[in-house]
């Protein structure tokens, strides 16, 4: 005949069958049985809390239940398991949170039903206290072998921030009557942010390059060397064909709209083609200076927009000209132009500056970049270390959120 879920001899069966009290007479199981209580949870409940007091342990008769901080799962328990134990013995709170898989049931025991049952039972103590200890073996190894997998990946993320960081320019070219300067924070051990400076192979034309690929982590890490180096390629050796002697200016200036146009375009369609499934793009903007003269020929691709500020204090912002980058493998890439002159600074950047938060979750803003903006007599290095500085002391306490990327260009006053 089948035994009820209700009755002592299932209940000690239940006990007798659970490692924390298998060693224990009948005498302290029968104690037991007979004070527990069987309960019936339905899926999604939740049994026990963090943090909340707990003077009960739960030895599961049927299904299942997770064990987790918050989202954070840490163990599944079946039929057999017990949970809860550790805050009846030790007469803490709840260091985890307990809620059913499925419909479970439960046989429930008390604090002050447990100690009495065992207080004139060495054994029962004894076999408690060992199962107690097996437990916190396993614990044990496993934090270590987690620690151990955990410096692996860690080991492998440094590997590819070294590897990110060849993808970066060290140092920027040198150019007569003009200065830059650059700067990269990562927000995480990888970054999304990326940034370039080059000359064209014909013609007199610098480029510049600040990108930010969407998502954050290794994927983006990944995508950020993708985007940077079919942006240079794609200017230094694709489809253009170098025009022999020297160009004019005229010719000069279609010759770089043509290798900006040329380079959006081939890095969107490739990854708007190739890389579809991944949803991956960045925003781009990519200018070409003339350093003779001051031209600038850009695409902003949906970036935030440059800010040239004027040796007259006043300030032009280098608007969005097309969409992202690589979304839409059809997108229309329109250039601009702009014309610097001596003692304009040219500032880029990323979102990391302009959408820092603080511990009240207030932005930055493109707003504080102009008001803390001091180009006036600034090198562009001493320019970024001000900005730098503007945006930490505004953040305080809060955590970086984001990579930060700058880049500033200011054309000096001929010797």
């Amino acid at each position: 005949m089948e035994i009820p879920l209700t009755s002592v001899e299932h209940k000690i069966d239940t006990l007798r069958s659970c490692v924390f009290l298998g060693d224990s007479p009948e005498s302290v199981l029968l104690a037991l049985a007979s004070n527990a209580e069987t309960l019936r949870v339905a899926g999604g409940e939740t049994v026990i809390t963090k943090g909340d007091a707990g003077s009960t342990m739960y030895f599961i008769i049927s299904g299942k239940v997770r064990v987790h901080d918050g989202e954070v799962i840490l163990a599944y328990l079946e039929e057999g398991e017990i949970f809860g134990e550790m805050a009846v013995l030790d007469q803490d709170v709840r260091s985890a949170s307990v809620t059913t898989e499925s419909d479970v049931i439960l046989l429930s025991l008390e604090r002050n039903v447990l100690f009495d049952a065992i207080s004139t039972n060495p054994e029962s103590f004894q076999s408690i206290l060992r199962a107690v200890l097996q437990r916190e073996r396993r614990i044990v190894e496993d934090v270590k072998t987690r620690t151990e997998q955990l410096l692996a990946y860690e080991k492998e993320l440094e590997i590819g921030r070294r590897i990110q960081a060849d993808f970066l320019p060290e140092t920027v070219p040198e150019i007569e009557n003009w200065e830059i300067a650059s700067y990269f924070e990562a927000a995480r051990e990888v970054a999304g942010d990326f940034f370039d400076v080059f000359k064209l192979k014909t013609g007199n034309y610098v480029g510049i390059v600040i990108g930010d690929v969407c998502d954050k982590g290794v994927g983006a890490a990944l995508f950020m060397t993708l985007f940077r180096s079919l942006i240079r390629a794609s200017s230094l050796y694709g489809f253009m064909q170098e025009a022999p002697g020297e160009l004019d200016s005229e010719n000069d200036s279609a010759h770089a709209s043509q290798v900006l146009v040329n380079s959006i375009m081939t890095t969107n369609r490739y990854i708007a083609t190739t890389h579809r499934k991944s949803s991956m793009f960045a925003s781009v903007f990519f200018g070409l200076f003339d350093p003779q003269n001051g031209e600038l020929i850009y695409i902003n691709a949906g970036h935030e927009a440059p800010i040239i500020f004027r040796q007259d204090g006043s300030h032009e912002l280098l608007d969005i000209t097309g969409g992202v980058v690589g979304l839409f493998p059809g997108a229309n890439f329109n250039v601009a132009t702009a014309q610097l002159i001596e003692g304009d600074l040219l500032f880029t950047y990323t979102d990391g500056v302009n959408e820092a938060k603080n511990e009240n979750e207030e932005q930055f803003t493109e707003r504080r970049i102009l008001e803390y903006a001091a180009p006036e007599g600034n090198k562009p290095e001493k320019f970024l270390g001000l900005m730098l500085d503007h945006v930490k002391e505004f953040r305080g306490t809060a955590a970086q959120s984001d990579d930060i990327t700058m880049l500033a260009l200011k054309y000096l006053p001929a010797k």
